[in-house]
């Protein structure tokens, strides 16, 4: 009896259709970031909130994202974060592996036309906040800007260290001198908060306008410690746990009048409330 060349050949063929299949279904269900890097991009030098923020997201955020990728945070400073929202936008490839950790005011500098933005922050994917940490103004205690009285009255205006325009240190500065009727004298150019930082204890500048999480790193628990800063106010509306009890809030002081620069304040510097 002859054995059709068919049955020989139909299993062999069988195995390898469905070993294809197999292959291709792995293939198919296989996560795309399964073996892949994600490049972090930090706005800031090394050192600051956004900084220490970034960095701390980049060591567990692979872990919730299909596939597990390594995060590799690296700082790209300059501009005030306008450097970094620059690279996004117009060299890093639009692949899924680059994601910027920014300032949450930087898309001011757009909307006030400032030329060194060169995106559209609207086109951006916008894909979480890490941000619970509200505003708050700070000075040194012998600088006697000790209280929104005091930088009210003052005869020269306080000198805020600052990173740029696009901060969200100028920014807070600005509304609290709109809503207390302050002047404020910007020091600007600083590189990240640390030389910031270095700013005030050169006397450089008298005054910050930062986080509330400034306070878990140097130097600032050995500055509250030995009662070189003055906390004057914090944002509010609730009162951080980080900052001394006694330091009022922005709502508390708020004169009636100034209701409607309240209201862009929580705008403009929003921030997640748990």
């Amino acid at each position: 009896m002859i054995t059709p060349l068919r049955n020989y050949l139909f299993g062999p063929i069988l195995a390898l259709l469905l070993c294809c299949a197999t292959i291709a279904q792995a293939a198919e269900q296989r996560p795309f970031y399964d073996g892949k890097t994600i490049n972090l991009i930090v706005s800031t030098s090394p050192g600051g909130a956004t900084d220490v923020a970034g960095r701390l997201v980049s060591r567990y955020l692979g872990k919730y994202i299909p596939g597990h990728p390594n995060i590799l945070a690296q700082n790209m400073a300059g501009a005030g974060g306008i450097v970094s929202a620059n690279y996004l936008a117009n060299v890093a490839k639009p692949d899924g592996l680059t994601i910027l950790a920014v300032n949450r005011a930087n898309y001011l500098e757009q909307m006030v036309g400032r030329p060194e933005v060169k995106l559209d922050f609207r086109k951006l994917n916008w894909i979480g906040s890490f941000n619970r940490a509200p505003m708050m103004i700070t000075c040194r205690k012998d600088s006697g800007f000790t209280t929104i009285e005091a930088l009210r009255n003052a005869k020269n205006p306080a000198r805020f260290g600052e990173g740029g325009t696009g901060s969200i240190s100028y920014t807070f500065s600005n509304l609290l001198g709109e809503i207390f009727d302050f002047k404020v004298k910007h020091v600007t150019g600083y590189g990240s908060a640390r030389e910031i930082d270095l700013g005030i204890e050169r006397g450089e500048a008298d005054c910050r306008a930062t986080t509330d999480i400034a306070l878990v790193r140097p130097p600032w628990p050995t500055w509250a410690q030995q009662g070189f800063m003055a906390f004057v106010v914090q944002q509010g509306p609730a009162k951080s746990r980080l900052l001394p009890p006694s330091t009022p809030t922005v709502y508390e002081l708020a004169p009636a009048s100034a209701k409607a620069t309240l209201s862009l304040m929580d705008i403009m510097v929003a921030y997640t409330v748990s």
